[in-house]
């Protein structure tokens, strides 16, 4: 079992469909069906080995009798991988990787749907939440940095506007997920020199100038 879970994670990269996952042999392991919405239709079926402990499950998260989730386990249980169709056109676009503890490590995302990823979501193993985003919008590169605070709110993010390799904005953001203020470097020496505030309710607020180089706001207007 621990081979399709191999094949299947390499699969993403090349656009792996729902009918190459279903595909893989499954006849030696015991299969579980169920109905969790309770619509009458099953949705899910876990694949059990003889020790009694599910070695993957396949999920239908859309009702059209398509499997769009599958979760891959160690033959003992742990959460190993997971693989899904998340905007259900039939290939896999996601997957989540785990430690070998079963907890969440990282998450490579396609986006774009162009069959390369181009989101990198890490985790916090003290909390499960995120910790960092890494994305890349533009197909040039990782442009965007997202940091999350222990809680799994967005605390600030760092981009590359003009994909020159350099960040060149700093965007700190309110417990609502609205930005706070946003850092821009227009002289293209690394540092901000013009700062724009926001309030709470995403109106502007104060801008404010360096205007001596030195990396900090000496005029607000």
């Amino acid at each position: 079992m621990r081979v399709l879970a191999i094949f299947c994670l390499c699969g993403i990269l090349a656009g792996a469909s729902a009918l190459e996952l279903a595909a893989q042999d499954k006849s030696k392991l015991f299969k579980e069906e169920k109905d969790t919405t309770g619509d009458g239709k099953i949705d899910t079926w876990s694949y059990i080995n003889n020790n009694s402990k599910i070695e993957l499950t396949e999920s239908d998260n859309n009702s059209d009798a398509v499997v769009d989730k599958w979760s891959f386990f160690t033959p003992e249980g742990v959460a190993d991988s997971l693989l899904a169709d998340t905007d259900f056109d039939g290939k896999v676009d996601t997957r989540l990787f785990f430690n070998e503890k079963g907890e969440k490590v990282r998450q490579e995302k396609d986006a774009d749907n162009n069959g390369k990823v181009d989101q990198w979501l890490y985790y916090d193993l003290a909390t499960g939440n995120p910790a960092k985003i890494e994305i890349d919008s533009k197909g040039k590169g990782v442009d965007q940095t997202v940091y999350y605070l222990a809680d799994g709110t967005k605390e600030r993010m760092e981009q590359d506007a003009d994909s020159d390799g350099k960040v060149d904005r700093w965007i700190s953001y309110w417990p609502n997920g609205k930005p706070k203020e946003i850092g821009y470097d227009t002289t293209k020496d690394g540092k901000p020199n013009v700062w724009q505030q926001y309030n709470e309710d995403g109106s502007k607020g104060k801008a404010g100038f360096d205007t001596d180089g030195d990396g900090k706001p000496d005029k607000w207007q």
